[in-house]
Order: C-alpha cells, then structure tokens, then sequence
C-alpha cells in the first residue's frame, strides 16, 4: 500500500494528513487481493480519501451516507459501478442490513469494503485523526461501509436508497441501543410470571419462562419490543400501544400505530384467548441482520380473573439453533410434542409411538411454534396415517389470525417435480383465495414428497375451504410422467423402437427431470444420450424455444459423460453471448451399463432487442460453445457476435484477435468496450469479418476478390453512416485498418485431419495501422490463441532478433517494441536489421516449475509455427509460399530467431518446428542450439559488453584486468550475462548485488575469494545468492531476502553504501545499492532500474520495479555496464552522462550476443550449401561448428571493441563537432526516419545550449547517431551495386571464419545473404573508423553518391594502408593513455576524408577499386617509408617533432614515424599524379613538392585554413574547398617546375622555375608576408592568398 499511501497524501486534504497511513491500512486489510488488483493506484487512493472525506464532520449516533457515481474531476477517483458510502457508530448487523437494502432495491454488490476504524474528533464533531488503538484517550469506533453496486444513474433512485439505508441504520442503531433492555424485557417477564403468576395451569407458566428464558440466551434476536393494552368492546375490541414501552424497531410508533388497533370479531376470541404465548410471523419483514418475516412472540397480560388486558410483545428473528435442534429441547415445542404424544395414546416406545415422535422432528419448523396442539395433533396423526401410502394427502391449517393457510401436500416422490409443484399452488391459490404464495419441498428417505405452502390470503374474503376437492384436484394433476413419455417415444419412433427406448431409458431420468421435462422433450433427449453411449468425448447440446416461451426467452441444454459442466463456466459463457440465465435445472442420469450422464438445462433471456429464432443460430451457436469449453475459443464478451452477427466462433476469433492487437499498441480503450461497440452494431462487425474473408480467403479468385472487396468497402462505409459515437467510429476504424494491414494470414490452413489451427496468425503491415507507437517496424506478426498471444517485429525484410517469454501480459508489445528498437541498434554490426519477438502464456498452471516450463514450451511452439505457416521457403533456390494464405505482399523467405529471457534452451525446440516444416534455414533457423554456439557457455554477450567496460576504464587511466575495483550489480551467478560478466575480471570486488529474490552485500570482500565463489555459484545449477557461502562474505555483510519486512544495516553496510540509515526495507537498500559509491555498476539483469529525473517510473515502461528504480543523476558509481537489455531509460544514460557518468547504450554494449547469433546463421547457411554440393556430412558439420568457436568469439569481440572505439573518438570531439552532429541529426530526420523525440535527441534550442555551456552530446546520444548512421548507409549500400563489386567481394570472404575461407570459399558467392554481408561489412568499417557524419557530409560538399563515397573510401583506406596502422595503434592499449590513441586515430581519419574527396573528384579511378589501389598503392607505401628524405624545412620539423613526441609517450618508433609523417601524406595522392604524368620518381617528386610548398608559405596557408571558425555547413565546405585547392595547385605548381627543370636536382630544379618567374614571386611572398603580419585570418583573406597562388599555375 506504499504507492497507494503516496498519491492519498497528495491528494488528501491537509486536514485528513494525519493518521492517514492507518487509515489506508485498516481500509483495506480485508479486501481481497485479487479486487484490489483490478483497481488502479489512483482509484484506491481515491476512493478511501472520498470515504475518508464523508466522515470530515459527524457528531455521535449521526450516519452519514452518501450514494453517488464517483468521477475524477469531482470526487478524485473513478468506478464503472454506483457507490455508497456510509459512515456510522460501529455495531452489529451493519453489513448484512444494508446488503438486505441494496438487494430489494434490485442492484447487486460487487465489493465491500468494511473497515472498522478508530477516529479522534473535535466537540463539533470535526474529524482529527485516524489512531490505531481504541483504547487513545478521545478515541471512538466507528464503521465505514463502501459498496460497489451496480451502475445505476437515477437521482431519485440514489435518494430513495439513501432514505431506505438510514432508515435501516435507524433501525439497526434502535435494535442495538436497546438490545440489553429488550433481554432485559424478556427476563422481566419471566420474572414477572414468577412472581405474580396468571391464573393458568402451572405447566403453561414454567413452559413461557423457560421459552423466555430460550430466548434471552441467544436463541433469539431481539429487534423490538412494546407493550399494549387490550381495551374490549360491546361490538369490537382495539388495542393500543402504551406510550414509552416501545423498544428498538418498535422504539417510534408508526401513524397507524399511534391509533388504536380495532380486532375484527374474527380474530377476537384468539386475542383474548387464555394462551400465555402467542407464537406467529408477524405481517412485516425485517429490515436487520436477515431477511424474513418477522417472527412475533406475545405474552399476554391478565387481570386477576384471568382476563387478558394486554401483551408484551417482542419481535425478532429466532437464530438458526431453533430451526436445527431438536425440538423436544425447546421451550413450549416440547410441551406441544408431549401433548400430542399423550393425546396420540401411543406408547413412546412403540412404532407407532416413534413414527409419530419422527413426524414431529420433522415438521416444519414455523409450524411447530405457530400450531395449536389440536392442529398438531389432527396433522400429524394424519401423516401417520398415510403409512408411506403413495397417495395425495393434503392439510390445511388456517393462520389463528386469518392471514394465511398453511398447507402440507404429501405427493409420491418419483411424481414429484417442480411442474406438480407448480400445479398444486395454483389449485391451493385458487381454492384459497390466495394472493400470495410460498412454498418450500422436503425430499426424504421417505417414497412421499413433502411440500410446504404458505398461502397468503385476505382476511376480509376469506374462501370456504373444501379439503376433499382441493385434494382430489391435485391427485388429477400428478398423472404419471413416463407413462406420456413411452406414448411419445412410440409416436415418435413406432411401437417396437418407442417401447425399447421406453425400456432402457424410461428409468434414467430423476424426479427433477421429470419435473421439469415434458415427455415429448424427453425423447429428443433420449437421442442425445444414446449418441453419449457410442461417443461419451463428445458433448451434446441444444438450443430450443419451447411453444410456451417468449420470443426473447430460449432455452439450452447440455448433455456430458460423467461430470456437469461447472456452472461458474458455463454462466459467464452464456452471458457473453447474449444469453441472460434466468435459471439452471441439473439432473445426473445414470446410463444402464453405461456411463453417467449430466445434463445441464438452463433457461436464458437473449438481451439482444432482435428476435432470437434458434434455428438460424443452433449450429454456430453449439459449435461457438463446444469451441469455448474445449478452450480453443476465449470467453468474453466477442461472443455475443456469435447471435447478434450469426458469425462462427472462429470468424469471432478473428475480431478477438484484432481486438488484443489494439490493446497492445496502446489503444485508448478497453475491450469490453471493444466488444460493446461491436455488438451494438452486428451489421458493422459481420461486415468486418466478409472483408476479412473476400481479402484473405485463399478459395477466392482475385477478380471476385477485387470485386467483393470494392463493394463491402461501400457497404462498411454506409454502415459507419448510423455510427453515433466518435469513439465507437475510431474503434471499428481501427479494425478496418488492422484488416487492410494485413498481409497474411494462416486463418484458412488446416490439419491433415481436416482441423483448423487453434491458434491464428497474422502478418502485419504496421504503416497502415493508425496511431501505432514509434518506430515502425517494416512487418510484424501477430499470433492469437486462448492461449498464447506473441508479437514478432522486424525492421526490414531481412531481420533478426530473439524471442522472449514475457511476463507483461498487458503491453508485452510495448516491452517487444522498446527491446527492438535496441535490437536494431545492436544489429547495425549484423547482417540482418533488428526484430524482436516475444509471447505471454496466458493458462500458467499451478503448482511445480516443471508443469509451468511444459506450458511455455507450448506456447512457445505455437509461437513459432504461427509464425512459419505464414513465411514463404526455399526449395532448391526458388520461393515456395506457404499453403492456402493469401499474400499481400512479396516474396519473405527469411526468418531466423534466438534464444532470449525465458528461452535460452529453446532453441532445438524452434529449430525441430523447422526441419517439420521443412525450411531452407534447418537449424540456422535458431541459432544457439545443440549443433550451435552456447552464448553463456561462450559468454560471447558479457565478454563483449565487458569490452566496453575495460574501455571506460581504460578513457581514466585504469586497467581492471590488472588492478582491483569496486563494483555492485544487478543479477545473479546462475545468470548468463550477469555470471560471465563477473568472472571477467579477477580483481573484480563486488561490494552488492541483487536479483528478485534476494540483496547481497560484502562490504569489503577478497577479490580471489569472492572471485572463486563466484564461479563455483555459476557452475551450480539454479544457483542464487541463497547459495553464496556466507563464511566467505566478510564482517558486516550477508545475504537477505527481498520478501523481508527490514533489512538491519551493520556499520560496514554504511559505510559501504555510504547512507546513515539503522534499518532499510528491501527495495530502500536495492536503491541504496544502486546510488552507492562503486567504480562499476554491472546490470546483468531483467528490468529498468534508472530513469531521469523528468521522467516519472510509468515512461519506464515496468511497473515491477517502480519501487526500486532511481534517476540517472543520482549514481555515484563511475561507470555503468549495460550487459542486460533495457536496465536504463535513454533519457536516465543521458542524465548520468550529463553528470560525468560513463555509459554507452545496452544496444552498445551486449551486442555480442546477436553478433554471434547471426554468424552462426550466416556460417549455418553456408554450411548447407556445403552439404548440399560438397557433401559435408553432420559430423564433419559439427566438428567444424565446434572447431570455429574461439574464432568466431575473437571477430564478435572485434567488433564490440571497434563499436565503442567509434563512440569514444565521438565523444573526444563532441564539443568541437556538436554543429556536425545537429546537421547530421537533421540529415537523418530526414532521410533514415530517425524521430528526435523518440531517440531522446535533443533540439537544437537545446543543443545550441550545450555549445554555449561547451558541451557535447554525450555518449547514449552519440551512441544513437552511430547506429542510424549505420542503419541508414546500409540501405543505401544494398540499394546500390557496391556488394557486387568484385574488390569488395573480398569482405564476403573476410566475414567467414579461416576453416571456412580455406575450404568453401568458392561457395560464398552462393550465399543467400552474400550482398547484405558485403553491405553490412563496409558500412561498419566505414561508420566506426570515420564515424556517421563523414559520408552524408561527403555526399553533400562532392554531390558524390554513397556507392562513389564507400568505394573512395575504400581505394583511400587500401592506398594508405590504414588497417596496418589502425591495429597498431589499437595495439597500444593500456600502454598509453587512451586520449593519445584516439588522437592517432583522429589523424588517420583526417587523411582518409582527404584521400576520400581527392578520389571523388576523379570519379573515373572509383570504377575499379582494384586497379586504383593498385595504381596508387605501392608508390603511397614507397613515400610513407621515405618520408624523412623529401621533407624539408618547417615540414620535417614538423615531423621530427611529432616523432619525437610520440617516442616519449611510448610510442614505437616505427608506428612514431608513420604517425609523425601523416600530416605530410596529405599531399601524397597529388605527388603520385604528378610523378606519373612526368615519369618521375615518386620520392623525387616529393622533394620537390614540399620544398615548393616551403617556399611558397603553403604549408602556412593550409594551416591558417584549419584555423579558420566555421559557423554552419556552408562555412565548413568553404573550407574544406579552399584546403582541397592548396593541395591541388601545390601539385599543379609542381608539375610546372619538373616540366621546366627535368631532372635536375630538386633544389636547382625548384631555383630555375623561381628565376623564370622572380616578380610574381616577389609579389606572392609580399602578400603573404603583410598576411602574417596581420594575426587573425578570415576565408576573405585567405581567398586572396589562394588566388595568388593559383596565379603562378598560370604563368
């Protein structure tokens, strides 16, 4: 109630603050917790502050009520029913008084909530505080009441119950005040007797005390008492209430008792009869504690001569003791049995004694206290005399006060049934003049029925009762039941087969049946359970409308072996169809040498206006319910479309379907809702379900498809015409929408046996579903059972992703969409683009794991072939499409899943279905299998988000392999990621953990011990921190569960955790650990534990770990490791960042996982490619499978490290480059369909605030922008010829393990994702070495395509030989700061984006990447080996201090010098022309160029561009343009001096061309000169001294 108690005190008055939290617990401390889930957090704080507001003010003995349909706006709160709130004194009978109420007013309860509550208050009666012991000094008991009725929205009808209820409460409060002097009346009388006795026999006195004295021990409860006084009269007595005797409900008299009573000569002599006792019902039923008529005891008041003068009545409700003891141990009934006994003149002892003494025992109870001992006796020696005679014998007995006969009809037991019963009333009703009737009937051991009638009468037209004619009447009416039933069956089937029906089955049935059934009905019957006897599976059933019915009234029967159907399943059914059930007649027949047989008939009001004609609706109807009860239909409120529709349950399904894919995009209704719009419009939903059938029904030919399809798309568009309501018209707008989106379906495929599937996929095109939640996925499928209901997104035709068991029955496709949003960001590294799957289990046993594990496994399977019935295959290379489904869209053979949460071992399971189906994949399908890579045994998925972690350690000078570290996290050992993750390092300290069922905590552990704990737990089958030996945990610390109330805090837990609490519950210490002070925080579990600040746990998206989840800012440790999916919102990394935390992105960091996954897919197909032309057996298969396993691991690792390298270069130029970032956010706004709100991308108010505050994107952020720039130079690269390329073919070849390359590369060509690895190979190259900008800004400053950009690129990275130095540079780590390393790495892409645009501008060398990197390559190598003999001047300085440098960080003097000469290779691809076009050396070439240079001041000049400020993409390619001339007029100005001088020395080569041109040489190093005077430069400045030199290209 913690979250309950928060949103009250928000809401709650200041003046209800107090005591509030004891209010709440005590409101709901009996509610159950099923009610209390079905409830929101708001509604339950809602409606107790409500309640708690209706008491602010009430003074003592006061109750305050209140009826009232409760709304946000006015009363804080929300409910679908009526609510009444009542307020009042604590006392008994409260409850069960108003239900009484609330019931006759036809409404029924469907929660109570009744706390008792103890309250402080004010002398006005102000409430001050709710307390927790009565025993506070002011402190008063008092009694809230809420009901939930139903929903009712008439003023009147509120008002009148609020006046019955206090009425009631009147009532109550009067019965209870006055409850111990009304015993006390009782013992006053009794008393009394004693004391002064009236003249009567003494047996008749001692008999009233004792009844008295009964009844004042607790074997009555008294209501109300009062005196009256008879006052007699020549002509008619009266009787009048004195005044102030009146008690409890008698306390005010009422007008009409405020008058005298006049007594009609009738009952005169009765009221002034010498009986003591008056026992009888009294004309009016109670209003407290039970509903009934109440019961009135009199003691009558006499005068000295015997006379009665008055009476002391009590009315009351005798308790249940005197209805199930004996009555020879009550009061005045024992003398009355005694009485009759002795006037019976039987021995006690004899038979005939105790067959009248049984007679007794059983006479109706109220007959015994009412009857005088000559009615009794004149009775039961009546029944005595039937002596179990099968005959009709009927006793009247008239009330004493004329209100009623009391009627006892003795029938033979196997002729009894309700029809009889029925019969018999309406004769006694008739010959009795009644107005009213009752009965109730006795079933014994005895062959006679007993039926009781109470038959209320006027007094004032009282019949003549003629008892003979009364009982001849009822003889006529029980005439015997098999014999009409043995004329039917031989009217039905002749005499031969009738009499043999009549034979076997005229016995069978039960008293009840034949009651209820008439003979003709029987015989239908009778076929029904014959077809039991030769088929007992089946059931049998019928809907029928008796002649006698109403049109809306039908009737339904059920026919079953052996056990009924329960009546808690069968009633809801019935109801969602339409079918109100007015009443149920079960009867068992027991089959002679057959089985048993339960037949079940109920009869029902349709609710429909429509008129309900059961033989239109008989077959979809009984086939809709048998599908229900064998569960292959749901039981909700769709089916209601089976009658008002006439759809079939598997049309229904369809709609259901849809219905439950709405719900899960966020639909803003609910599905009853759903359901009430489509049963208020039948018309709209059974043309919903034709335009299902006309688009998707594979016997349709395309032409009637077409034609069919137009024609409903006007009829639904008329239809929609009488649709009222705007939410109604978006809903069935939605269905529509959700069957134009689908593509496929498997709805029309059925088993061999001619079955349909029991479950129904469909294939989605999201892009035509309205309103759905970003991103869109390119397809998705759905899959719909009772149950098992799975989502399958995939961002592109060729996708992966794994499937996960989800425990989000409500938005598991919220959870699905947000793991695939990751997914595709992980998959950037991958072939595929992301998918994602996952299914909820919607009928979880009870009970053992293993009985809940075969039920998933189930559900998982049909998740599957959902899934492939509706996926096209390869057969020898051609697409084959699945059997009877329609396609809506184009060829989609590939689908491939993994293993995820809750199905990590079931991926032979998924890989099975495919070889059944047949499919291309075979045990590619799922990768991870027994024939496949184990991920946690590889630990691929940790190792890899390990990679990132060692690298953020690494960005701060640390080194975790080798130096200890403090760490806390979130998981177990038994967990793949968790586990694998800490055994990376063993200098791991890992201070606190914890998973759902249990905190651990360490405070200062061994980093080996802990270590070899570790891994012992994670050999351990099953392990938790259950397990962890506690000896090895160290002083202070220990391991608790999560289910504890307080978790005691040791001084080490403190100071580890860093907080001053003594005590914290388990979710207060789960936040403490994850804000405590470590240097790492591994997430290696399930769920989202941090957010930002500005985000509330509902943006979370996972409502089971609101209690434990904090913000972003608040983390204290250094750096966070996402190793599971989804431990963080975007916007909480963000947070983190933003305050100097270091994290990527979960999609970052355990992408290790789906990179395996997928290389096991791709080595798998091309394995089976193998096997199909080279003939690799399994084994051989295996083996090989086996052997590449470390292989594959290392190029998986590779590419985790080369990811977060990427983000790590980013990030050291975030700041510098934040304006390069925000146009490429626009670029891929744009062009890649990023959306900057769902990426939590900021704006560029926001970004422009962060360059003021210098202030990068940080790297959540920059982690983003990497992958769609990925996702989006993918679509282009296969869009584009680049994968055909013959020279990047060689990436194909490099994807592949070396076994593989040896032995089957000539297959690969063959692969069916051959282009896609190829596309997906260079664009992770190209992303990660020059990151996501270059190629878009490439693209746009050269006009370039990207296919020209990725093959400059590639002839750039060749021709330099980078990838030599890359690993070099890479090989450096943790030998030198890791800065230094991205430094390198910043001046390696600078050449590669110079080498890059120099080949864009000779588009002719992009053609053939081979030829150009062959052409330029040796002459690139020949000037990097060469370098310190061309430079002169300023730039060998430059580059003797650069090697230097590089030297004395640590640098290898090989990679120094190739580092220091970087700056110089700019110049190379320019050298390289002119050495070709003169025929020179290229070394010679290049002494010349750089000596030109030195003397023209260009090497000046291009480092003043460099320094110019750019401000917005135009300045930068101004820039870039004017560097790019510079290289290009020093080489053009190069040429000119080899064209002049030949082949002198570079010197007197460089001073003959100098010579020839002295003035304008003169003229260019004067400008110069003044320039470099001048300090700043502008592209103004600069565009002059360009000018000059692109002059001298001219003399």
């Amino acid at each position: 109630m913690k979250d309950v108690l928060e949103i009250a005190r928000r809401i709650a008055p200041k003046s209800a603050q107090e005591g509030l939290d004891v209010f709440l617990d005590a409101y709901y401390s009996n509610v159950g917790l099923e009610d209390l889930r079905e409830r929101t957090l708001e509604d339950l704080a809602g409606a107790a502050v409500s309640h708690l507001g209706l008491a602010a003010r009430r003074e003592p003995g006061e109750p305050k009520v209140r009826v009232y349909n409760p709304t946000e706006a006015q009363h804080g709160w929300n409910s679908t029913h009526t609510i009444v709130e009542v307020v009042t004194d604590d006392m008994p009978f409260l409850v069960d008084s108003l239900g009484m109420v609330i019931n006759r007013h036809g409404l029924y309860i469907h929660l109570t909530v009744h706390p008792i509550v103890v309250v402080r208050r004010g002398r006005t009666g102000r409430l001050l505080a709710v307390v927790e012991e009565a025993g506070e000094r002011g402190a008063q008991v008092e009694s809230f009441m809420r009901f939930e009725v139903d929903r009712e929205s008439d003023p009147e009808l509120f008002a009148g119950m609020a006046a019955a209820i206090e009425s009631v409460l009147g009532d109550v409060q009067a019965a209870c005040e006055d409850w111990l002097q009304m015993r006390q009346k009782a013992v006053d009388a009794c008393r009394e007797l004693e004391l002064s006795p009236p003249p009567l026999q003494e047996t008749v006195i001692g008999e009233a005390k004792s009844m008295l004295e009964w009844m004042e021990d607790d074997h009555f409860t008294f209501l109300g008492y009062r005196e009256y006084e008879l006052v007699k009269g020549e002509e008619f007595d009266t009787v009048k209430a004195i005044p102030e005797t009146g008690l409890g409900i008698l306390r005010r008299p009422s007008a009409n008792e405020r008058q005298a009573t006049v007594i009609s000569r009738a009952i005169r002599r009765q009221v002034r009869s010498r009986d003591l006792l008056l026992i009888t019902k009294a004309n009016s039923r109670s209003t407290v504690h039970r509903d009934g008529y109440l019961d009135y005891i009199g003691v009558k008041h006499f005068d000295q001569n015997g006379l009665v003068i008055g009476e002391k009545r009590f009315l009351g409700l005798f308790t249940s003791v005197a209805y199930s003891r004996s009555p020879r141990g009550i009061p005045v009934l024992r003398h009355k049995i005694q009485r009759v006994m002795a006037n019976s003149g039987l021995p006690p002892t004899s038979h005939g004694g105790k067959a009248l003494l049984h007679i007794l025992e059983t006479f109706p109870r109220d007959e015994l206290f009412q009857a005088s001992v000559e009615e009794l006796s004149r009775i039961t020696s009546g029944i005595q005399a039937l002596q179990e005679r099968q005959r009709v014998k009927l006793f009247v007995r008239r009330d004493a006060f004329r209100r009623f006969f009391a009627c006892l009809v003795f029938v033979p037991r196997e002729r009894y049934n309700t029809q009889v019963r029925v019969r018999i009333q309406s004769i006694l009703m008739k010959g009795l003049n009644g107005v009213s009737v009752e009965s109730e009937v006795q079933m014994s051991e005895s062959k006679l029925a007993r039926v009781q009638i109470i038959v209320r009468s006027d007094p004032e037209n009282l019949p003549r009762v003629r008892l003979a004619a009364l009982e001849s009447a009822i003889t006529v009416a029980i005439r015997t039941w098999q014999d009409d039933l043995k004329d039917e069956l031989v009217d039905r089937f002749g005499e031969e087969e009738g009499l043999r029906l009549s034979r076997e089955y005229g016995d069978v049935f039960p008293a009840a049946y034949v009651e209820d059934v008439t003979p003709r009905e029987a015989t239908f019957d009778i076929e029904r359970l014959v077809a039991i006897e030769n088929d007992p599976s089946h059931l049998r059933m019928s809907l029928y409308r008796p002649p006698t019915f109403l049109k809306q009234h039908v009737r339904f029967k059920t026919f079953h072996a052996e056990s009924p159907l329960p009546i808690s399943d069968v009633l809801p059914t019935l109801e969602n169809f339409g079918l109100r059930v007015i009443s149920e007649r079960p009867y068992q027949l027991k089959l002679a040498g057959g089985p048993q047989v339960s037949v079940q008939d109920f009869e029902m009001r349709y609710t429909d206006e429509a008129m309900l004609v059961p033989s239109e609706v008989n077959e979809i109807f009984q086939s809709a319910f048998e599908g229900i009860w064998r569960g292959h239909a749901e039981n909700d409120g769709f089916n209601a479309l089976v009658l008002r529709a006439k759809l079939s349950w598997r049309q229904v399904g369809v709609l259901r379907g849809y219905a439950r894919y709405l719900l899960q995009t966020g639909m803003p209704y609910s599905q009853s809702y759903m359901e009430q719009v489509l049963a208020t419009h039948p018309r709209i939903a059974r043309l919903l379900a034709e335009k299902f059938e006309y688009r998707m029904d594979p016997a349709m030919s395309d032409s009637n498809r077409q034609q069919h399809s137009l024609s409903h798309s006007l009829a639904l568009d008329h239809a929609m015409d009488s649709v009222a309501s705007l939410d109604a018209d978006r809903i069935i707008r939605a269905f529509r929408a959700m069957i134009r989106a689908t593509l496929r379906t498997n709805f029309y495929q059925r088993y061999a046996d001619g079955e349909p599937k029991p479950y129904i996929s469909f294939k989605l095109d999201p892009g035509r579903i309205p309103d759905l939640p970003k991103p869109l996925p390119r397809y998705e499928v759905f899959v719909y059972s009772p149950r098992i209901e799975g989502v399958h997104l995939r961002g592109g035709e060729v996708a992966r992703g794994g499937l996960r068991w989800s425990d989000r029955p409500e938005d598991f496709r919220t959870e699905i969409l947000g793991l695939m949003k990751a997914q595709a960001v992980k998959n950037t590294l991958i072939v595929p683009v992301g998918a994602k799957g996952g299914f909820v289990a919607k009928q979880l046993p009870g009970g053992d794991r293993e009985r809940v594990m075969e039920e998933v496994v189930c559900c998982y399977q049909t998740f599957i072939q959902g899934m492939m019935d509706i996926t096209d295959n390869l057969v020898d290379g051609e697409v084959v499409h699945p059997e009877r489904v329609v396609r809506h869209d184009g060829d989609d053979p590939y689908l491939v899943v993994a293993a995820d949460k809750g199905t990590a071992t079931f991926s032979d399971i998924a890989n099975a279905i495919s070889e059944d189906y047949g499919f291309w994949l075979g045990d590619a399908f799922a990768s991870g299998g027994s024939v496949g890579y184990d991920h946690k045994k590889m630990g691929i998925t940790a190792r890899g988000a390990w990679e990132a972690v060692k690298r953020h350690f690494r960005e701060v000078g640390r080194d975790v392999q080798t130096s200890d570290f403090t760490a806390a996290g979130i998981g177990d050992m038994s967990g793949d990621v968790f586990g694998n993750g800490m055994l990376q390092s063993r200098h791991t300290k890992l201070i606190a953990a914890f998973n759902h069922l249990h905190v651990f905590i360490d405070p200062d552990p061994d980093p080996a011990i802990s270590y070899a704990e570790r891994d012992r737990l994670f050999a351990l089958p099953r392990s938790s921190w259950e397990d962890y030996d506690r000896s090895l945990i160290s002083a202070g610390g220990g391991v608790w569960s999560r289910a504890d109330k307080l978790i005691r805090l040791s001084d080490e837990m403190r100071a580890a955790l860093d907080v001053g609490d003594e005590a914290l519950t388990p979710d207060e210490l789960i936040k403490a650990i994850l804000r405590m002070p470590v240097d790492l925080l591994w997430n290696g579990g399930i769920g989202t534990y941090i957010k930002a600040s500005s985000e509330s746990n509902a943006d979370a998206g996972d409502r089971q770990n609101d209690g434990v989840r904090v913000n972003g800012r608040d983390l204290r440790c250094k750096v966070f490791g996402e190793g599971g999916n989804l431990g963080c919102t975007q916007l909480g990394r963000i947070e983190f960042a933003l305050n100097d935390g270091r994290i990527n992105t979960d999609a970052i960091d355990n992408s290790g996982g789906v990179d395996c996954s997928d290389r096991e897919v791709n080595i798998k197909i091309l394995l089976n490619l193998a096997s199909q032309q080279k003939n690799l057996t399994a084994g051989r298969r295996k083996k090989l499978l086996a052997d590449m396993t470390d292989e594959v691991a290392e190029q998986v690792l590779r590419n985790n490290y080369l990811q977060t390298q990427a983000i790590s270069l980013l990030e050291a130029d975030a700041v510098e480059r934040i304006r390069e970032h925000q146009y490429l956010i626009r670029v891929l706004e744009r062009e890649a369909g990023l959306d900057r709100a769902l990426e939590f991308l900021p704006r560029g108010e926001e970004i422009d605030e962060r360059r003021k505050a210098n202030k990068g994107l940080t790297r959540p952020e920059l982690a983003v922008l990497l992958s769609y720039g990925k996702m989006a130079l993918y679509r282009d690269m296969i869009a584009s010829s680049v994968p055909e390329d013959r020279y990047l073919s060689r990436e194909l070849a490099a994807y592949f393990p070396a076994p593989l390359r040896r032995r089957y590369e000539d297959l690969m060509a063959g692969h069916r994702l051959a282009r896609e690895i190829i596309a997906t190979a260079l664009t992770n190259s190209l992303v990660n070495r020059m990151g996501p900008v270059f190629a878009y800004r490439t693209r746009d400053e050269t006009g370039a395509d990207m296919a020209s950009v990725a093959r400059a690129y590639t002839i750039a990275r060749e021709v330099f030989n980078v990838r030599a130095l890359w690993q070099a540079i890479e090989n450096l780590d943790s030998q030198v700061h890791a800065n230094t390393q991205y430094s390198m790495m910043s001046r390696t892409t600078r050449l590669l984006k110079h080498g890059t645009h120099w080949f864009l501008d000779r588009p002719a060398l992009i053609d053939d990447i081979a030829a150009a990197v062959q052409r330029f390559g040796p002459a690139a190598r020949k000037l990097v080996v060469g370098t310190a003999e061309y430079l002169t001047g300023r730039e060998y300085k430059r580059f003797e201090d650069a090697r230097v440098l590089y030297a004395d960080i640590g640098i290898p003097d090989d990679v120094a010098r190739v580092m220091a000469g970087l700056h110089s290779l700019h110049s190379a691809l320019d050298i390289i022309e002119v050495a070709e076009h003169t025929d020179a050396d290229v070394l010679f070439v290049a002494a010349i160029y750089f000596r030109l240079g030195e003397s023209l001041e260009v090497d000046w000049l291009r480092d003043q561009v460099e320094r110019l400020t750019v401000e917005g993409r135009w300045q930068a390619m101004a820039r870039n343009s004017m560097r790019e001339n510079l290289y290009f007029l020093q080489g053009q100005i190069t040429q000119q001096v080899l064209d002049v001088a030949g082949r002198q020395p570079p010197d007197k080569a460089l001073a003959n061309w100098s010579e020839a041109r002295a003035d304008r040489l003169i003229h260019v190093h004067d400008t110069i000169s003044e320039m470099r005077t001048q300090g700043q430069m502008d592209f103004a400045t600069l565009g002059v001294a360009l000018q000059e030199i692109r002059r001298l290209t001219q003399v």
